[in-house]
Formats: C-alpha cells, sequence, structure tokens
C-alpha cells in the first residue's frame, strides 16, 4: 500500500528491471538443467521497461552524445567479452549473441531522429542524415552477407562495431517502440497504448512456447512511476549488465556441461 501511494523512481524501476533480468538469464544459462519456464515469463517485462526508462533518460540527459556513446561502447565490451568466454569456454547448451546496449543505442538513435523532426527545437537535415544512417546500419549487414563468408574478418568486425536494426536485441520492433515511448513521454496513456499494441501482436505472432506477449505486465511497474530519479547509479547497470552474463555463462559451462 505505501509503494502505491509513493509510487516508483527510475531507479527503483530499473532494479525492478534488472531483477527480473538476472532471472531470465538464469533460464537462458540453465534451462537444459531445469531451470523454470517461469524465470523467461517473468524476464518478457524486461524489455519495455529499459525502453520506457532510456526514453526518460533520452529527456532528462545532460548530454545525449555521452549517453549514446557509453550505450555504444557498452555494446563493444559485451560483444568482444561474449565472444573471448564463447572461445575460451565452448557451451554448445548456450549462445550469447548479442546484448540490451545494442538495442538501446539503436533506440536512442532513433529517438534522436524522432526529435529532429517532431521536438521543439528541429534539425530535420541532420535527422535526415541520422534516419539514412539506421536504414544503412539495416540493409548493410543483409548486403555483406551476401558478398562475405559468415566467417569473414571484415564482417565479423563490422557486426562487432556496428550494431544492426535486424540483428540486436528484439530488432526494429523494440527500436521503434522505444522512439514511440520517446515521443508520448507527455502522454502516458499512449505509452501504455504502444505497450499494450506491441504484446497484442507479439501474442498473435509468437509461436508455442513464446512468451513476449507478456510484456503487457509491465505496465503495471511502469504505472508506478512517478518521474522522479531516485538514487542515481550511473555506471552500475553498465558494468553489471556484461558481468552478470560473464558469471552465469561460465558457471554453466564449468559446471553443467
Amino acid at each position: 500500500m505505501n509503494l502505491l501511494k509513493r509510487g516508483l523512481t527510475s531507479f527503483d524501476l530499473k532494479m525492478i528491471g534488472i531483477t527480473l533480468m538476472v532471472l531470465d538469464h538464469i533460464h537462458q544459462m540453465f534451462y537444459f538443467v531445469g531451470a523454470p519456464d517461469w524465470f523467461s515469463m517473468l524476464g518478457r517485462l524486461v524489455a519495455p521497461i529499459f525502453l520506457f526508462l532510456s526514453a526518460e533518460g533520452f529527456h532528462y540527459t545532460h548530454s545525449r552524445k555521452r549517453y549514446m556513446m557509453n550505450l555504444l561502447v557498452g555494446f563493444w565490451i559485451c560483444n568482444i567479452a561474449f565472444t573471448l568466454i564463447s572461445k575460451l569456454l565452448p557451451n554448445p547448451q548456450v549462445m550469447l549473441m548479442n546484448s540490451i546496449f545494442g538495442t538501446l543505442f539503436l533506440g536512442l538513435c532513433f529517438m534522436w531522429v524522432l526529435d529532429g523532426f517532431f521536438g521543439p527545437d528541429k534539425y530535420p537535415g541532420k535527422a535526415t542524415l541520422g534516419f539514412l544512417g539506421l536504414i544503412a546500419l539495416t540493409v548493410l549487414p543483409m548486403l555483406l552477407v551476401n558478398y562475405l563468408s559468415p566467417a569473414s574478418k571484415l564482417l565479423s568486425v563490422l557486426l562487432t562495431l556496428l550494431p544492426s536494426p535486424m540483428l540486436v536485441e528484439g530488432g526494429p520492433v523494440f527500436i521503434i517502440a522505444g522512439g514511440l515511448l520517446y515521443v508520448f513521454r507527455e502522454k502516458r496513456w499512449a505509452q501504455y497504448l504502444v505497450i499494450f499494441v506491441l504484446s497484442v501482436l507479439s501474442f498473435i505472432t509468437g509461436g508455442k512456447g513464446d512468451y513476449q506477449w507478456l510484456m503487457v505486465f509491465s505496465l503495471i511497474p511502469i504505472a508506478l512511476y512517478h518521474g522522479q530519479q531516485g538514487k542515481k547509479d550511473k555506471w552500475f547497470f553498465y558494468i553489471f549488465y556484461p558481468v552478470h552474463i560473464l558469471i552465469l555463462y561460465a558457471i554453466s559451462s564449468l559446471f553443467f556441461v
């Protein structure tokens, strides 16, 4: 009852997202030894929470360039670290393919583009170039795959350095959703509608065992958000995200494979 009265800060919301994310990754790393499916079900709430928080962060940050660069560097670090540990500790049961940093970075890029077209301080020329850049990041990997071997060092380097909307977690759908959450950040009902529609589409298009539609329940903690930052934790998520994945993967590979 006190929580309902007080509401959630962005820090509270982030901690909820991180807790559910850890459960989801525990399922990812240990599903083959019986980690319960409901860990993964709870993990479906994570993406909308972080997309919502990224829209808030993009609005309030003192430096959008630094915010975006931090996510891009996080994407690079995860790619390198995940590639190295996969080679050092091969685990046929678990594939470390990408990270949420790539999705959030491209989501911020899309927010920046939308702000250029529709925000109070319009910059349509730069926004057009940014939009063309997102298109290029979408098309380039598909073109390269047709001309380069998947094992090509050039292709591997490019995919490590440049997050592609087609390859990041959630794909273009999550990127567009992040942009819409930013556009509608002053109309909370419209943000709720974005997440609800996304959940319905996931339910309709998802196959058996696809729990992504459960993201609709992320509306509960998001609705409790009262717009305050709460505790500051500038670097916690950037450090915790790759470290906890590496630890869980190492345990899975060393003791359960």
